[in-house]
């Protein structure tokens, strides 16, 4: 059983956000190798930030979404390495997108992860590039239709 939880920066606890910072740290720096920018990168005081926690409260997945932009942004969307494939960052997903609601939103995802993110229902969008030395593409998550919207 896990525990979604969505709040600004200013409400996290030096905990909480010393956990997301390391979470991001093992996934990004650490696995991924990514050296190339910063994983601090002064960014996270603007952004929303999700917790997933399970069932003895540690963070086992995180995500930043910036509301201030239009469409919204999300980001940094990392599962624990010891926890990937147990289906969290899905469930850490749907979760954000029910908390968006009919608010459209991008991304930049890394190129491997195009058709799981495309099962969730974003759709990739202009041509692959590089960023951080990995290949990315832009995916968009649309507001759904006035007929989505109210389908059961």
């Amino acid at each position: 059983m896990f525990s979604f939880d969505i709040r600004p920066f200013d409400a996290l606890t030096l905990r909480e956000l010393y956990d997301i910072l390391a979470l991001r740290d093992r996934v990004f720096v650490v696995g991924q190798k990514i050296t190339d920018e910063p994983e601090v990168d002064g960014l996270d005081p603007r952004a929303w930030h999700a917790q997933v926690l399970d069932e003895n409260g540690l963070l086992v997945a995180t995500l930043r979404v910036f509301l201030d932009e239009v469409p919204a942004v999300v980001g940094r969307v990392a599962t624990e390495p010891t926890r990937q494939g147990q289906g969290i960052g899905s469930w850490m997903m749907t979760q954000c997108q029910a908390w968006l609601g009919d608010r459209p939103a991008t991304m930049h995802a890394q190129a491997h992860l195009e058709g799981w993110y495309g099962r969730l229902g974003w759709h990739a969008y202009g041509e692959p590039y590089l960023e951080c030395g990995i290949p990315h593409v832009s995916m968009c998550r649309p507001a759904p239709s006035k007929s989505q919207a109210e389908s059961p």
